[in-house]
């Protein structure tokens, strides 16, 4: 099968340890994508590890619209100028209306922050996810001209994106995470069979 992918950036996959005080996101060993695609007039989205096909994601859901987010998970400030992740990594939770399942993603671009901060979500890395969240949403969108937009913006134009892999300092993404955050919920569950891209774990 092919496939046509309306976009792709680099993410990694993570558990969710509830073991420790307080919980961990664990992120997951392998390099991997987020890409999303149409099929039977439904959003597809997909991680898979880099060494794998694309026709073959380790995760695929097909996304009813509507139902899903796509949002970064951010600690509360004052300054809304500035968005960071109460994590030591930039984490981006995908959450459902049907269902209390939960996926966690880290980004493995490196931090654009000019001192390195790797909690900090840059534009490109919010619109990133804005993009994703609107596609989810069943809206209609430009995504070469609003990835374009970013680029110059955070580039000075015509800039390469692909920055260099990050890598979470000890193997693991930490931070007060509580029982009473939205996006608690079992990140293995993939929610009702529905979404589910088969029973093998989602191979395409």
């Amino acid at each position: 099968m092919s496939i046509t992918p309306l976009m792709t950036f680099k993410a990694g996959a993570c558990d969710f340890d509830t073991s420790s005080s307080p919980p961990k996101v664990l992120p997951k060993p392998a390099s991997g994508y987020i890409y999303l695609y149409e099929e039977d007039d439904l959003i597809q989205f997909c991680w898979r590890p880099r060494a794998a096909p694309m026709s073959s994601p380790e995760l695929k859901l097909s996304m009813v619209p509507t139902d899903g987010q796509f949002i970064p998970y951010q600690e509360k400030s004052s300054d809304s100028s500035t968005i960071k992740s109460p994590t030591n990594g930039r984490i981006f939770v995908l959450k459902f209306q049907s269902s209390s399942s939960r996926h966690l993603f880290w980004l493995q671009s490196r931090s654009q922050h000019p001192q390195g901060d790797p909690s900090w979500f840059s534009p490109r890395d919010l619109k990133w996810g804005e993009i994703v969240n609107r596609l989810l949403q069943g809206e209609e969108v430009d995504i070469a001209e609003e990835v374009a937009d970013t680029s110059n913006e955070n580039q000075g134009g015509g800039g390469d994106t692909e920055m260099e892999d990050a890598r979470p300092e000890g193997g693991e993404i930490q931070g007060n995470i509580g029982s009473g955050d939205p996006f608690m919920g079992n990140p293995e569950n993939e929610g009702s069979g529905s979404r589910d891209g088969g029973a093998d774990g989602g191979r395409a």
